[in-house]
């Protein structure tokens, strides 16, 4: 949940250690997101090491959450087994045809993404940090902050301005919060009650 991410030497050298003994399945929901050229491809990587399972989805850098619709890339063998075993919901023709479009688009779409979340990640760093909060600035779309208060606390108040956060308390981070970057007003408004909802603390 922090958007950080394992660079290609240290994903192989795990990939050596399990020797194939076991599946490894390797979360790539933000991939789109990454500028860093140390970040593994792991769809790249599946032909060396046959036990590796990837997942996208185009919840995130293609906007379509509400259709939740993503996939998987593995080894024949590997994917015929999840298919046996897994429950598999079923997707309708319009989540399809989006996806497809979704694949067919320019990367202008990602280079402005990227952008808008590169720019904004830099603001809210930069004002969180005035506030004297701690962060964490990952490579997806959004940036935890730790709070001087309980986190579902800070959500229900956050949620009065009309402002929607990540509580991270089930993720095993009390008192952190999750903000999904967006355009900079959005951002500013976050702020602005952020602000409001801890010299109310205070007090």
């Amino acid at each position: 949940p922090t958007g950080t991410y394992w660079n290609e030497r240290q994903l192989r050298s795990f990939l050596d250690r399990i020797a194939g003994r076991q599946i490894v399945v390797v979360d790539e929901a933000y991939f789109e997101f990454v500028e860093q050229p140390d970040c593994p491809n792991g769809i790249a990587l599946l032909r060396e090491y046959p036990n590796l399972v990837v997942f996208r989805t185009f919840s995130k850098m293609y906007g379509l959450a509400g259709l939740r619709i993503g996939y998987l890339v593995g080894d024949l063998e590997v994917v015929s087994v999840i298919r046996r075993t897994c429950v598999v919901y079923s997707v309708n023709s319009v989540a399809q045809a989006a996806a497809l479009a979704a694949l067919d688009d320019d990367q202008d779409h990602i280079l402005r993404t990227r952008e808008l979340a590169r720019s904004e990640k830099a603001f809210l760093e930069h004002e969180l940090h005035i506030l004297g909060l701690r962060t964490v600035i990952g490579e997806g779309n959004f940036v935890m902050v730790k709070l001087p208060m309980n986190d579902g606390l800070a959500y229900r108040k956050l949620m009065t301005h009309g402002i929607m956060v990540r509580s991270m308390t089930g993720f095993r981070f009390p008192n952190w919060v999750r903000i999904s970057v967006a355009k900079h007003e959005a951002m500013e408004a976050f702020m602005e009650a952020l602000a409001i909802i801890l010299r109310k603390a205070v007090h």
